[in-house]
């Protein structure tokens, strides 16, 4: 293998791949990552995939129309598998954000220094707890893979893969929708209990204000029920990441 002009123009190209996949993927794509760690890693994983995978060496375009193209081609890959992995991870989010308002947290926000902006409390834990369960899970090897076999699989973007990705996004929503309101049943289950139990003391008592006297008692049956759920919400962040890379493969692989 030389170092001539088509297989630095590949190896580019491999490069923008990479790099577009590690901006949009989790734990690599957020601002806590340096811009130059997250451009090294890249250069590092391009340069093993491109003298390992060998890559078909692609000639280098004659006019900067072609070479956009090819470019925009790599990038697209790149983002469609770090931006549905990024998806399978926002179930749990979506799950914190339900809770925080069932249990009276909805106003308090904090700032998410990986991402720049602000999440309720519970979907802000829930969002870091599912990125430790994805990094257990061996999450970022299976995307490492993925990034590897697109080059056999997919190395090209067009209309099949855009019709696939459009089912299969709208799809992959509905699925992580359903996992969101499995993780919030618990904590939704304890504070339909609550402020049922709220209104029979409210309609014996009505002039105690019981929903703002017993609003600390609804927190704190509220985290219990998070606490005991916790080994589910597991396995339910487990089946998110998988049903993330199923989603990935039938896009990639759409003929």
């Amino acid at each position: 293998m030389r170092l001539d002009g088509p297989f630095l123009f590949s190896f580019f190209l491999v490069f923008v791949r990479c790099s577009a996949m590690l901006a949009a993927a989790p734990v690599f794509g957020g601002a806590g990552l340096p811009v130059r760690v997250r451009v090294f890693l890249s250069v590092m994983i391009a340069g093993a995939l491109a003298f390992a995978l060998r890559p078909q060496e692609a000639s280098v375009p004659a006019d900067l129309g072609s070479a956009v193209l090819a470019i925009a081609n790599e990038a697209a890959i790149g983002l469609v598998i770090g931006g549905l992995v990024s998806m399978s991870l926002a179930a749990a989010q979506m799950a914190g954000s339900v809770m925080d308002i069932q249990m009276g947290l909805s106003m308090g926000h904090i700032l998410n220094p990986n991402t720049g902006t602000s999440n309720t409390l519970l979907a802000e834990y829930k969002h870091l707890l599912a990125t430790v369960v994805f990094l257990c899970a061996n999450g970022h090897h299976l995307m490492l893979g993925a990034l590897a076999r697109s080059f056999e699989v997919a190395p090209a973007w067009g209309w099949p893969q855009l019709e696939a990705l459009q089912a299969g996004g709208v799809a992959l929503l509905a699925q992580l929708a359903l996992i969101a309101l499995q993780i919030a049943a618990p904590v939704l289950g304890v504070s339909i209990l609550v402020d049922t139990a709220f209104g029979v003391v409210n309609k014996a008592v009505p002039q105690m204000p019981i929903f703002l006297v017993g609003l600390p008692a609804k927190i704190l049956a509220g985290l219990v029920a998070l606490s005991v759920a916790l080994p589910a919400f597991t396995v339910a962040s487990t089946n998110a990441v998988e049903l993330g890379f199923q989603t990935v493969w039938r896009v990639l692989a759409a003929r």
